[in-house]
């Protein structure tokens, strides 16, 4: 096995989960069709040449995304607000009357934000399923040269592509080597910090610093976002680095926080009656599956999505409900699988009876 990023085949296995979902953010219509997900292993390894991290474990011929991938987070108005943001950052940075083009968009509610917004946005992605003309069901390629957009927006995508740097190669060559690139990723840093083990899916291949994003252009713009759970950068595309600078001492990354930080939550939902969790997106069934797979101390798993609600979680097969379902279940304890929508939801909840804590 070499590396994704250098192709040196000196690798440091530094955490590994086995036996989890391939897919997160898939739910499904029954339990049984839940509990036969097809599952795979995490081996996170770091690159002792470039510091790289990734899972060695990842086959990406094996990724199907379907009708039943359900990541779709517009219902809440507080991440609704988070994408007005990175919309006013795009202005502030003087991208409002260039050509964006958005690589990956999904099902479309951020492109549709940019040109509502007045953006001259193209989105790209082969598994759209809407009706949105501005949207091309195809993989962005050479053949769409001809656009040169200003902006390549590259969200929540580059986290999931098993060799990024030919991938952003092939994206400026498509883009004839013009231009900017703003890519957005979660932030291992954070994830490290909370000793967020929940964080860690078998759907993202990689796993990226600040210092290893920004080492893939040689000079860039670099921030943080979503209460520094997410980070972005802006550069040129004609600024890739091609080289991989070694590895600095200081940037070796230590997993041994999760340790401690599943035994924690292991004691935790023993000891909490009536338990739901608020979330049945990524971080939830990763949850779920490490410390719940049999279903013995989570009741059920609250979310707001509509197309999520009465299906099941990959694996586990724990039922997602409705938040007005709360009282069928007799609800003592809430535990909210992202500290960012606690506001909302107790705001949602509003029963002083049960009792809401954050991850």
């Amino acid at each position: 096995m070499n590396c994704n990023l250098c192709n040196h085949n000196n690798l440091e296995l530094v955490y590994s989960i086995e036996n989890i979902p391939i897919f997160q953010n898939k739910v499904f219509t029954t339990k049984s069709k839940a509990r036969e997900t097809l599952t795979g292993n995490v081996f996170i390894v770091q690159c002792c040449n470039c510091g790289f991290i990734f899972n060695s474990d990842f086959n990406n011929s094996i990724m199907n995304y379907n009708e039943e991938y359900q990541n779709e987070q517009s219902n809440s108005a507080y991440f609704r607000d988070y994408l007005d943001g990175i919309v006013t950052l795009l202005i502030d940075n003087g991208f409002k009357n260039k050509k964006i083009i958005e690589i990956g968009c999904g099902k479309g509610y951020f492109l549709e934000k940019l040109t509502k917004t007045g953006f001259d946005a193209t989105g790209f992605d082969p598994a759209y399923e809407g009706s949105n003309s501005n949207i091309v069901k195809d993989y962005f390629s050479k053949k769409y040269s001809d656009l040169n957009a200003d902006l390549i927006i590259l969200r929540h995508t580059l986290e999931h592509i098993q060799n990024p740097k030919s991938f952003l190669l092939n994206i400026a060559r498509a883009n004839n080597n013009y231009g900017k690139i703003f890519i957005e990723v979660p932030t291992l840093e954070w994830i490290l910090d909370k000793a967020a083990f929940w964080d860690i899916f078998y759907e993202h291949v990689n796993y990226f610093t600040q210092y290893s994003l920004g080492n893939m252009f040689v000079d860039s713009f670099q921030g943080l976002l979503f209460h520094k759970q997410y980070q972005f950068i802006i550069a040129e595309l004609s600024k890739l680095n091609i080289s991989n600078i070694p590895l600095n001492k200081e940037q070796s990354i230590d997993f041994s926080c999760f340790t401690r930080s599943i035994d924690y939550y292991k004691m935790y939902v023993k000891q909490k009656n009536a338990l739901a969790i608020w979330g049945a997106g990524a971080k939830g069934t990763a949850f779920l599956n490490m410390l719940d797979p049999n279903r013995e101390f989570v009741k059920c798993v609250i979310d707001i999505n509509p197309k999520k609600q009465n299906k099941y979680i990959a694996k586990t097969g724990h039922l997602i409900v409705k938040p007005s379902e709360l009282d069928c279940y007799k609800i003592e304890n809430i535990l909210v699988m992202n500290e960012n929508y606690l506001n909302e939801i107790h705001q949602i909840v509003n029963n002083d009876a049960i009792k809401i804590e954050c991850l």
